[in-house]
């Protein structure tokens, strides 16, 4: 048995408060917008003691990922920069077969790993829940336990993608992003529940692990016709009250509000915020992140039109960052597009982004024109005012980054936010960023094993 999560604080605003608008799409604003020091979540029973070479009952400074070729696990240790790779096919007693992998999540006191993975001519897409039974740093091992292994569909099930295609020299439809089956992302946890939730973004399907069972929960799957399309995760605030989905793909300009029953799992629609209008507006969302119990930012990767627009669109608004206030329904751009690297805005597509110490780091992807994986960027904006974020600085490849970096696609900070864990599977590297100086202290990369690293998440984060 698994006592309830608990990360964060309770939230001084109640869902009610949260849950002011009505379900329905909601108009949003495009103009400038920015804000106050965001907390990340931390586990009650943080001790501060990251000495620990095992897991115990406190916080572990532990981060995931999987690779996509290899299909090996990652264990990475933030504190003394220590390095696991696991196989899980030689390893692990009950693993399926070779299976190409996909997502991972790990407990805040890293005694459980979960990882997914995609559907298959002979395997269904899994929910695969891992016991940490022990672990020993300096000796490079880990013991895991298969404890659950959770069937999500059937083998051979297909992408239920929109058909689309390009209109323009601009916007490209990589085959990346359309051609594989059912794809599991997303595993985010449910503040003060018991809860893990993950989405097929190649379909409408929201999936719930119980995690005092490590099944699928009684509730799962959720399919909300209209609002669980194409989405990448359900971001949900401090308090677990309010959540946040995305519309990861083309044409995609809403993100989904959501409250959850912390008790049984479900999902209840609250309703929609547009990023722009009929006429204009932002597309293809990946990752929310929460500044406080109201606010939350999130940044969108469309450049320019494609067959999935409407006829009513006069213009989709190239990659940019919004600001999101879940009280009043509404989404303001606050970051527009620059077409200079070093340019005052948002110069390649945002995959992800983080806020900590009163800083907002984007990952820019180049995977959505027609030049794929060439470069990548990490830029940094001051967000002491909320509304209008300030440019520090963007750090590239051959800099502040290594040689031939390319692709910054998922940030995961550390608890503390003293250090921000950038995964890029594109060139295959794993960076820790100190966040006083905004430099890499660390990283990890081809001469260490890795391939296309994924997924990564860092113990006492929720997503």
């Amino acid at each position: 048995m698994i006592s309830k999560i608990k990360l964060g604080h309770m939230a001084s605003l109640t869902a009610a408060c949260m849950l002011a608008f009505s379900a329905g799409t909601l108009s949003a604003e495009e103009t400038e917008f920015d804000g106050d020091d965001e907390v990340h979540f931390r586990s009650n029973n943080y001790s501060g003691n990251h000495s620990q070479a095992v897991y115990n009952e406190y916080l572990q400074p532990v981060v995931t990922a999987i690779d996509y070729h290899t299909r090996v696990i990652y264990l990475f240790n933030y504190d003394n920069d220590k390095l696991i790779i696991v196989d899980p096919l030689t390893s692990i007693n009950g693993w399926p077969g070779d299976i190409p992998l996909q997502h991972t999540a790990v407990l805040p006191e890293g005694d459980m790993i979960y990882i997914t993975s995609d559907n298959t001519e002979n395997h269904p897409s899994y929910v695969i829940a891992l016991k940490v039974l022990d672990i020993d740093w300096n000796a490079g091992t880990v013991s895991l336990n298969l404890e659950s292994l959770m069937a999500a569909d059937n083998p051979n099930t297909p992408a239920e993608l929109p058909f689309v295609e390009p209109v323009n020299d601009v916007q490209n439809i990589p085959n990346w992003l359309i051609g594989r089956g059912t794809q599991i992302h997303g595993n985010t946890l449910l503040p003060y529940s018991d809860f893990m939730y993950m989405t097929e973004f190649t379909s409408d399907r929201v999936r719930v692990v119980d995690l005092k069972t490590n099944q699928l929960a009684s509730v799962d799957p959720i399919a909300i016709p209209g609002y669980t399309e194409q989405t990448h995760g359900i971001n949900f605030n401090r308090s677990g009250t309010v959540g946040l989905g995305t519309g990861y793909f083309f044409d995609n300009s809403v993100i989904d509000v959501y409250k959850p029953n912390r008790e049984t799992g479900e999902l209840h629609v609250a309703g929609q915020i547009m990023l722009g209008n009929e006429k204009r507006h932002a597309a293809f969302t990946h990752f929310v992140y929460w500044l406080d119990e109201r606010f939350a930012v999130t940044a969108s990767m469309q450049f320019d039109k494609t067959s999935l627009t409407p006829d009513t669109t006069k213009r989709i608004i190239p990659p940019s960052v919004w600001l999101l206030d879940t009280v009043e329904g509404t989404a303001t751009k606050i970051i527009r597009h620059t077409k200079r690297v070093n340019g005052r805005g948002v110069f390649r597509s945002p995959s992800d982004l983080a806020v900590v110490n009163g800083k907002l780091y984007l990952a820019e992807e180049d995977t959505l024109d027609y030049n794929f994986g060439e470069d990548g960027y990490i830029s940094v904006w001051d967000l002491t005012d909320r509304y209008n974020p300030r440019f520090i600085k963007r750090m590239k490849p051959g800099h502040e980054l290594p040689q031939g970096y390319s692709v910054a696609h998922t940030i995961s900070p550390t608890p503390d936010n003293r250090y921000l864990i950038v995964a890029s599977w594109v060139s295959g590297y794993v960076l820790k960023i100190d966040t006083v100086t905004d430099r890499v202290v660390k990283q990890w990369g081809p001469e260490d094993g890795l391939v296309q690293p994924h997924g990564i998440f860092a113990a006492g984060g929720t997503r």
